[in-house]
């Protein structure tokens, strides 16, 4: 059984993983998600920017530089995506987010999911710390009982036009660290959830951690600090931006 984004229901136990269902119940902890890649397969900021050039919302006169600037320097890319928006409005971006997420699909992985909804059930607050722009993940709070956002954020010009550069900490890689850093202050991070490098530093400050799909690389990273993973099923399909960078 599906809701209306076509969230799967997680009802079983067995999907919470065992490391997931030993953190004790609390009234006070966090747990911060990355989303792209970790709770779902694909990327939004890309299908939802794809989405936006093909109904001629925004030019794509910068998408084939956004994805050699991203192959080079992910986190710099992170950043160069927000050009795309300039001279829209954060309301504009908005309202076609939340057409987009009733157009489209998410290919959720339930894993992650159940163990969302089971942390919550036992009294986490539910984070998100993504470096996908805040207004393309708005809809998320209506899937999942997600509390706060922390995300790459636009920064805007007097009239509320977008500038096409991030708002306060860019969120991506060691930023994203700062950035929830910034918004928990001495709150407990329970746990810290992603599935590549720009994850890392992150989860780096919870107490506990789990990588989602992982790379060769980031495997071997999430091994070398003890943390558990959810291995890559058999059908699973690397991102073509990232493919290439595959050790």
């Amino acid at each position: 059984m599906q809701n209306e984004f076509g969230l799967p229901s997680c009802d079983d136990p067995q999907l919470v993983a065992a490391h997931i269902r030993e953190l004790k119940p609390t009234s006070t902890a966090l747990a911060a998600f990355d989303a792209d890649g970790t709770l779902w397969r694909g990327d939004v900021a890309d299908g939802f920017t794809e989405w936006m050039i093909d109904r001629q919302q925004i030019s794509g006169e910068l998408w084939d530089e956004y994805l050699k600037i991203y192959a080079d320097d992910s986190v710099a890319g992170c950043i160069f995506l927000l050009r795309l928006y300039r001279g829209k409005t954060r309301q504009q971006v908005i309202d076609n987010a939340a057409r987009y997420w009733r157009e489209t699909r998410r290919e959720w992985i339930p894993e992650v999911v159940a163990a969302v909804q089971h942390l919550h059930r036992q009294g986490y607050e539910i984070w998100i710390c993504s470096g996908t722009p805040s207004d393309f993940l708005g809809p998320l709070r209506d899937a999942l009982p997600i509390a706060q956002i922390v995300a790459m954020d636009f920064a805007c010009d007097a009239e509320g036009k977008i500038l096409g550069t991030p708002a306060g900490i860019p969120c991506a890689g060691a930023g994203k660290a700062k950035k929830l850093l910034q918004q928990i202050g001495q709150r407990e991070l329970a746990l810290g959830v992603g599935n590549g490098d720009l994850d890392t530093a992150m989860m780096a400050m919870a107490a506990h951690a789990w990588g989602v799909f992982p790379n060769r690389q980031f495997a071997s990273e999430c091994a070398k600090r003890g943390w558990p993973v959810l291995p890559r099923p058999a059908d699973f399909v690397e991102e073509a931006k990232f493919a290439a960078r595959e050790p």
